[in-house]
């Protein structure tokens, strides 16, 4: 039976545990900020699992472009490696999951989602524009980016996590992550390569089989849904969202009731964000929506 409040997430009430799974601090916040919101002021336990810290992020504010990859420092003249802009976005994170009332964050890599030989980082992938306007993989990606790490340690990484958080459902990207960005992508292979590991019992901790996993639906018109695939809507904390919006204040401009990311397009804040249902039974796999290619 469905106990859960009309405008939350079917079967996921707020007595739930739920883990929200991004790619780049802002991610978050721009696609589930309001869903999060709702949840944590209904009293559910909301953590947040963030893959990289954005290093390789445009920078929107001028004081601060020289904390862009690839930009020169006035003061010193060389160039950023993404240090700079790591710390900056990972106190906006901070600062947008107050706002939010998410109290749980984990880095992947770190804390429960850390490996056995200790705490590691995995780097911003960046990336570039296709000629079908999505984004794509960038001419060059470092060693130590989540992309080019092996699936399969990243897995294990968020399969210790999802152990010790337990959750009743995760919410992740779909498999084309949305609109291509390959950490997206990343991120959403490794949490449902994770979803399978943590069925079995690792490293002293129990099993653990989430019962409910939902793919985040793009907003970007150059993704439609395949025909036949049910949108779920979450009607969320609107006023909360756009305040942690303006923590993200190095990658998105709000003005009022809108926002801009870098690109200068502006768009409505919505607090009303829709999911796909991408649960399986246990064993069988899970396959996080549809994929367009």
């Amino acid at each position: 039976m469905d106990t859960s409040p009309a405008h939350l997430l079917p079967g996921v009430g707020p007595d739930a545990t739920v883990l929200f799974a991004h790619a780049h601090p802002d991610d978050e916040t721009l696609v589930t900020g309001a869903t999060m919101a709702a949840y944590a002021a209904a009293g559910a336990r909301v953590v947040l699992l963030t893959s990289t810290r954005g290093e390789l992020g445009e920078v929107i504010p001028p004081e601060l472009v020289h904390l862009e990859v690839g930009r020169a420092a006035a003061e010193s003249g060389t160039p950023a490696d993404g240090t700079g802009l790591a710390r900056v976005r990972e106190r906006e994170l901070a600062a947008a999951l107050a706002a939010l009332g998410v109290r749980e964050h984990i880095w992947l890599g770190q804390g429960p989602a850390a490996p056995e030989s200790g705490p590691v980082t995995f780097r911003d992938s960046g990336m570039q524009w296709g000629p079908d306007g999505r984004a794509m993989a960038a001419g060059t990606v470092l060693p130590g980016s989540l992309s080019r790490t092996p699936l399969a340690e990243l897995a294990a990484l968020a399969a210790r996590a999802i152990r010790d958080v337990r959750p009743d459902a995760v919410v992740t990207y779909a498999a084309d992550g949305g609109y291509g960005h390959p950490d997206h992508v990343r991120t959403h292979d490794l949490v449902m390569a994770a979803l399978a590991l943590a069925e079995t019992p690792a490293d002293g901790q129990d099993a653990w089989t989430v019962p409910h996993v939902f793919a985040i639906v793009s907003d970007r018109p150059e993704r439609p849904l395949e025909p036949g695939v049910p949108r779920i809507a979450v009607h969320g904390d609107t006023d909360a969202k756009t305040e942690a919006m303006r923590a993200h204040r190095t990658q998105i401009t709000v003005a009022g009731d809108r926002y801009a990311l870098s690109d200068d397009v502006w768009k409505d804040i919505s607090g009303i964000e829709e999911f796909v249902d991408a649960s399986a039974a246990p064993g069988e796999g899970r396959n996080g929506g549809d994929r367009n290619e």
